[in-house]
């Protein structure tokens, strides 16, 4: 079933290419959980100046959207909000799994170079 539904999304992703969909917006809108696991090309969010508990100014990050190439080769975008659940912020380089579903990513992971988890 799972390669069945691996086989399919990759298809799909395919076919939105071949009709000219940008491979950022080919992220998969199906009703069930969908797990997508590749590298992070790129990261996109903001940064400001805020207080750390001792109240000295500290640069926060908030990461918006991770970019991430799967083993197939295809860009898909995965917007973040604040339901999402990200225990470590991923960079460049890194190796992530996601789980999204209806087109939102409620989960983000960094996993090592042997799929296990870090």
């Amino acid at each position: 079933m799972c390669t069945c539904r691996t086989a399919l999304t990759a298809l799909s992703l395919g076919v939105l290419s071949l009709l000219g969909v940008p491979a950022t917006q080919a992220q998969v809108q199906s009703g069930t959980a969908q797990t997508v696991t590749g590298q992070v090309s790129a990261v996109e969010g903001e940064f400001h100046m805020a207080k750390d508990y001792r109240g000295e100014d500290i640069l926060k990050m908030v990461d918006k959207s991770y970019f991430v190439t799967t083993p197939t080769g295809q860009q898909i975008e995965l917007k973040l909000t604040r339901e999402t659940k990200v225990p470590a912020r991923a960079n460049p380089g890194d190796r992530i799994e996601a789980v999204t579903e209806k087109g939102q990513t409620l989960s983000v992971k960094l996993v090592g170079d042997a799929g296990e988890s870090r």
